[in-house]
C-alpha cells in the first residue's frame, strides 16, 4: 500500500495492519447502515403514531353518542320531554353518525312536545333508514296514524305558520303590509325632471332641411317637471314591509291552538289606538 492510499483510509483504520485493513474497512462499512437505519425507523414509528392520535381526536365518538341518547331516553321515560328534545338536537348537531333508532324517539318526543311537523319529518326518516326491520317500527307507524290529524288541523288552520306555530300581526306595519317611506324617486321634492325634454321645457327636431327646430315640451307644458309617479307628489312612497314581507303577519314562538283569542295582541292594540286617534 503506497502513501496516496494510506492518505485515503479513514482515521479509524490508522495504525491497524495493511493485511487487515480490506476486511476491516469492510466490517466498517457494513455498520454505518445499520446505525443510519435506527433514527428512520424511530421518526416512522413517531409519524405512524401521530397519525393515529390526530384520527383519533378528529374521528367521531360514538360512545358519547350511545350515552347522550341513553339519557335522553331515560328523560323520555321521566316525562322529561324538553330536556330529552335538547339531548336529541345535540346528537344531530354533532354531526357524527346517528343511531339507526334514534330518529324514533326522537320524533316520539317532538309529538309530545306538539312539534308535529317535526315530528312527522324524523319519523319518516326513521322509516327510511330502518325500513320494516326497524326494533320500533309497529310503534313508528301507530305514531304516524296519530300525527293525521294535528297535521291536518295544522294544515287547515288560517291562525298558524305550516309548521303549527302562532302567527301574530306584524309590530312594524300593524298588519297593513305595506309601510309608508321617504320617496327615494324624487328625493322628497315631489317632482321629478321631464324625460322627454330631459327639464329643459322643449324639445328639438329636425325638419326636411335638416335644420334643428324648437318646440314647446306637451309633456311638460315647458316646465321641465313632473309629478313624481312613485309618491305622486306626497313625498312619500308605499312599500312591501321588510319584518314580514308583504304578508302582514309574524310568526312567534308559541304552538297554536287552531282556536281565535277575543283577546287584542299588543300590536292590535296599538293599531286600535291609532284609529281612535284619527278618528
Amino acid at each position: 500500500m503506497n502513501q496516496k492510499q494510506k492518505r485515503r483510509l479513514h482515521p479509524q483504520f490508522k495504525g491497524i495492519p495493511s493485511e487487515h485493513i480490506a476486511f476491516s474497512k469492510k466490517k466498517y462499512q457494513m455498520k454505518q447502515p445499520i446505525q443510519g437505519f435506527r433514527p428512520k425507523m424511530l421518526l416512522l414509528m413517531l409519524s405512524f403514531f401521530s397519525v393515529q392520535l390526530l384520527y383519533a381526536q378528529a374521528g367521531p365518538n360514538l360512545g358519547t353518542t350511545a350515552r347522550t341518547m341513553n339519557q335522553a331516553i331515560q328523560a323520555m321515560e321521566e316525562g322529561k320531554f324538553e330536556t330529552a328534545n335538547g339531548l336529541f338536537r345535540q346528537i344531530v348537531q354533532s354531526n357524527v353518525p346517528i343511531p339507526p333508532e334514534m330518529p324514533f324517539f326522537f320524533a316520539k318526543t317532538l309529538y309530545e312536545l306538539g312539534q308535529y311537523s317535526n315530528s312527522e319529518n324524523f319519523l319518516q326518516k326513521y322509516l327510511d333508514l330502518n325500513g320494516f326491520s326497524g326494533e320500533h317500527y309497529q310503534q313508528a307507524k301507530a305514531l304516524q296514524e296519530k300525527l293525521k290529524i294535528p297535521l291536518s288541523q295544522i294544515k287547515e288552520c288560517s291562525l298558524c305558520d305550516r309548521l303549527g306555530y302562532r302567527l301574530h300581526t306584524c309590530e312594524t306595519c300593524l298588519g297593513e303590509r305595506v309601510i309608508e317611506q321617504d320617496c327615494g324617486l324624487c328625493k322628497l321634492t315631489g317632482i321629478v325632471g321631464c324625460s322627454r325634454c330631459a327639464g329643459k321645457g322643449v324639445v328639438t327636431k329636425k325638419n326636411v332641411f335638416n335644420i334643428v327646430e324648437y318646440y314647446d315640451c306637451e309633456r311638460c307644458e315647458t316646465t321641465g317637471r313632473l309629478t313624481c309617479p312613485r309618491c305622486e307628489g306626497t313625498k312619500v312612497e308605499h312599500g312591501d314591509c321588510n319584518t314580514c314581507k308583504g304578508t302582514g303577519q309574524i310568526t312567534s314562538s308559541n304552538l297554536c291552538d287552531h282556536t281565535k283569542n277575543d283577546g287584542l295582541t299588543y300590536s292590535q292594540s296599538i293599531r286600535t289606538s291609532f284609529r281612535i286617534i284619527g278618528h
